[in-house]
């Protein structure tokens, strides 16, 4: 006797669902990955409209603008570039993983871990000159993160730093400092982004911060941190961080095609 077609397929699903992997660019595994975590109202693409070719030897981890220059961020590794995809300055090569990064006011702001699997209690805020790189200061943010300060971005005077796990058991976590990053709020997203969350940047036409996760899984959510505001998306590669160009444009690390993407907000 045959089983139930409607048996059949479940088990066809579930074994599909077992057989997924993925893998990210600092080549640890990704636990599988839970559709029932996403909660959104529709689903959204990216509108890639061009690309830059951008040659890294330590991977893209994160990326920030002025408008006028691009700043991409390697594991370990700050660099400038014109709009052209030109290299104009390397930073200096420090120690710990150096992940999202963002520009405010002449200078770029970087989330530093000690970044490892098991967990870590070094977390920090890297502060750089803008115009030549130069180390300035760095801000002790340890007691508000466990793994690895992943994403950072800055929106009306508040700079948001959110954790970067390593599953995808966690809640997401985004934590809210004034300016000298003094603690101000957690927020937790009934979300959980595989491996934690790579990139965020505040979207003024969206109203809404836009969140990546380490594969192709993002959403935005509103400045509230509201759960009934998220809407999920995905993209054709796996994120890194994401920076605000204009009003009509944000631009993205593409790791694994070492390529700047140009995505017109919709």
């Amino acid at each position: 006797m045959h089983p139930p077609l409607s048996i059949t397929l479940k088990v066809a699903s579930l074994i599909a669902t077992l057989s997924l992997s993925l893998i990210i660019g600092c080549s640890y595994k990704i636990p599988f990955y839970d559709d029932n975590t996403i909660k959104s109202k529709r689903s959204i693409t990216l509108n890639i409209v061009s690309r830059l070719h951008i040659p890294s030897d330590d991977g893209q981890q994160g990326i920030a603008t002025d408008g006028k220059f691009i700043f991409v961020q390697n594991s370990q590794q700050l660099f400038k570039y014109n709009r052209d995809g030109e290299l104009l300055i390397s930073g200096p090569k420090l120690k710990l993983h150096h992940g999202g990064i963002t520009y405010y006011k002449d200078k770029i702001y970087v989330a530093v871990s000690g970044c490892e699997a098991g967990g870590s209690n070094e977390h920090f805020a890297h502060v750089y000159d803008a115009q030549s790189l130069k180390f300035i200061k760095k801000y002790d943010i340890s007691a508000h993160f466990s793994v690895c300060a992943g994403g950072i971005t800055y929106h009306r005077d508040r700079f948001y730093v959110a954790e970067s796990f390593f599953d995808n058991n966690h809640k997401d976590r985004i934590i809210e400092f004034d300016r000298s990053f003094r603690h101000i709020k957690d927020h937790e997203i009934d979300f959980k982004s595989p491996f934690g969350i790579q990139g965020l940047e505040y979207i003024p036409k969206k109203r809404s911060f836009q969140v990546h996760s380490h594969t192709e899984i993002f959403y935005y959510i509103n400045d509230r941190f509201e759960n009934e505001s998220l809407i999920s998306g995905k993209a054709s590669f796996e994120l890194q961080d994401l920076a605000l160009l204009n009003n009509q444009t944000i631009i993205i690390n593409n790791r694994d095609a070492q390529t700047i993407e140009f995505v017109k907000i919709k």
